[in-house]
């Protein structure tokens, strides 16, 4: 194995130590590859690796090559060997595992085999791998160091643990294949998801029999109301007026949104008098007495946002207010399943168009 010291120094020489993805096929086949990223081996070029750099493209594109039996892929600040939609395929021709980080330090590590992603953790916060596997990195990942002091170095480590690569200076030397690529496109259900038995009961019956964007009003409206249950608001009057706004005056309408402004700072300043009484080591995090305060404060905010952007008489009627929800929607169980569900549907509704 390649020591991540030199990995990182290598990164260094190649320009791509702020944002890279490596990702590596056990014996694999160059031109398989080169389509399951979508691109068109007949038009790939040769090219030095140490000239990446140096290049000057606006498009998406991959460096293709050999190291060993396995096939390297290296993309410059692009991220999509890291997608389920290309390491799945990729795994069907052999193991892979992917490494990828950007200058946000947001990273990904991945391994998948046989078809499935078996484990995928953050390289920054690496406790909480998920996948078919989730424990499938751990005996690849011994002496290596993530989270807090590690680098990118370890990451590509972890890869050559993983696939037999080594990227070297034999490597780096040898022959390369740049080609252009377009995005693979997104599952609508992917790994986790396909199987889930919300599919089985309304409304994700008929969310899934016409997904369109004409459905996005009513999977928005849903997944607010999972958000109000989750902060145990069903029955709060302001909750109840901002879900019935239609029948509201533009003079209620701002009542109700100043109301609701008073009632989240009201609760924020409530979660923070209680979370300075509580133990620093509270596990699970969602389960202190503080948080259902914090995550009303979070609910009260996006109701008033809802009321000053309501459009009365359309199907769209609340603004996309999915993003904001997800931080109010933590913990587990059926309600949180449900609103990933509906988080995720919604995107895909959204692409539709």
């Amino acid at each position: 194995m390649t020591s991540p010291e030199h990995l990182d120094e290598l990164l260094e020489d190649l320009g791509l130590q702020e944002a890279a993805t490596f990702t590596a096929v056990c014996d694999g086949d160059e031109d398989a590859v080169i389509r399951a990223f979508g691109g068109d081996p007949t038009h790939a070029r040769p090219m030095l690796l140490e000239d990446l750099r140096e290049l000057d493209d606006d498009g998406d594109f991959i460096l293709v090559s050999r190291s060993g039996t396995t096939v390297v892929a290296v993309e410059s600040n692009n991220f999509q060997g890291s997608r389920e939609e290309v390491l799945r395929p990729l795994s069907r021709l052999g193991r892979t595992a992917s490494a990828f980080w950007n200058v946000n330090a947001v990273s990904r590590l991945s391994l998948a085999e046989d078809g499935l992603l078996q484990s995928v953790l953050d390289m920054v916060v690496p406790e909480d791998p998920y996948g078919a596997r989730p424990d499938a990195w751990e005996p690849l990942l011994d002496g290596l160091t993530l989270g807090v002091g590690g680098s990118w170095g370890s990451g590509l480590a972890a890869v050559e643990r993983a696939t037999g690569a080594r990227f070297d200076q034999a490597w780096v030397q040898g022959p390369h294949r740049y080609v252009q690529i377009t995005e693979v496109p997104r599952y609508v259900l992917g790994q986790g998801l396909v199987d889930s038995p919300l599919l089985e009961r309304e409304p994700f019956v008929s969310y899934l029999a016409d997904l369109s964007p004409a459905l996005m009003g009513r999977m928005r409206r849903h997944a607010l109301e999972l958000a109000i249950a989750h902060a145990d608001l069903r029955a709060h009057p302001l909750a109840e007026a901002t879900l019935a706004m239609d029948d509201a005056s533009t003079a209620e309408r701002d009542r109700i949104r100043h109301e609701l402004d008073a009632a989240g700072a009201l609760a924020l300043a409530r979660s923070h008098t209680l979370l300075g009484d509580e133990p620093e080591e509270f596990t699970p995090e969602w389960e202190r007495p503080s948080h259902l305060l914090f995550r009303q404060a979070i609910v009260f905010g996006i109701l008033a946002t809802c009321v000053a952007e309501h459009r009365p008489g359309t199907t769209d009627c609340f603004p996309d207010i999915l993003s904001s929800l997800v931080s109010a929607m933590t913990g587990d169980g059926e309600r949180v399943r449900e609103f990933r569900m509906v988080d995720h549907l919604h995107g895909a509704a959204r692409r539709a168009g």
